[in-house]
């Protein structure tokens, strides 16, 4: 918000508040005049709202954007940019280069090589959000849950929250790929063909999740950094076979 330009700030302004009852508190008038120190008393309401509804559960909502970027990542990998997009926010549609999303307002934006910025949020629950700001990428916030999670006492489960999210066999497959693996022995391990063991691999790999290198004739798996932080905030990085 303090990098907006004070234009498109001062503009913002005249529209929240035309029409309204009554005169605008002064700390509005100064952000208005641009004068120093009026952001302070908007940064003082911001922090205390994160600490009142968000620090309590502000480790939950970290995983839930882990596990977002990574139901997302995979999406991609599968089934291409397209059908990630439309499963983005129920309700939207993809039309040759136009994305069309719900909204209680008609609106063309035109990106302009700007490109778009996904923001997932787990305390919004509503239509998304846009934000066409001149010059910079357009930031579409979606709801990507129900509202707020559960306190940590009540989120049980989480592995089978991230098997939801990636499917119990790739879940087991990161979990092996602890160390290095071939595909047939993923396969053997996993009680699953060849074939089935490389499509999981490579919906992984297409994610970050995993690397595969080549030696010999072997074909190589292997966690990454990523899918490690994955493993471990779920599941502790518990060994699938004991």
């Amino acid at each position: 918000m303090r990098a907006t330009p004070p234009d498109v700030v001062r503009t913002e302004l005249r529209r929240a508040y035309a029409g309204q009852p009554s005169p605008a508190p002064s700390w509005i008038h100064a952000l208005y005049r641009g004068q120093a120190g009026a952001w302070e008393p908007l940064r003082r309401a911001q922090h205390a709202a994160f600490e009142t509804a968000l620090r309590p559960v502000w480790p939950l909502v970290q995983d839930l954007h882990r596990t977002e970027f990574t139901r997302h990542a995979l999406a991609v990998a599968e089934h291409g940019i397209g059908a990630a997009l439309t499963a983005l926010v129920p309700g939207t549609r993809l039309h040759g280069d136009v994305w069309e999303l719900a909204a209680p307002f008609e609106r063309d934006i035109r990106l302009d090589g700007r490109g778009v910025l996904l923001m997932p949020t787990f305390h919004w629950t509503g239509h998304p959000l846009l934000s066409d700001l001149p010059d910079r990428p357009v930031t579409v916030t979606y709801p990507a849950g129900p509202g707020l999670p559960l306190p940590p006492d009540e989120a049980e489960g989480a592995d089978q929250a991230l098997a939801a999210v990636l499917g119990r066999t790739r879940v087991e497959m990161l979990l092996l790929l602890a160390e290095e693996h071939t595909t047939s022995g993923l396969a053997r391990r996993l009680a699953v063909s060849n074939a089935t063991a490389s499509a999981h691999a490579t919906a992984l790999r297409g994610s970050g999740l995993i690397t595969t290198v080549r030696a010999g004739r072997s074909v190589l798996h292997r966690r990454t950094a990523l899918g490690s932080l994955l493993v471990q905030r779920h599941i502790g990085g518990r060994s699938a076979y004991g």
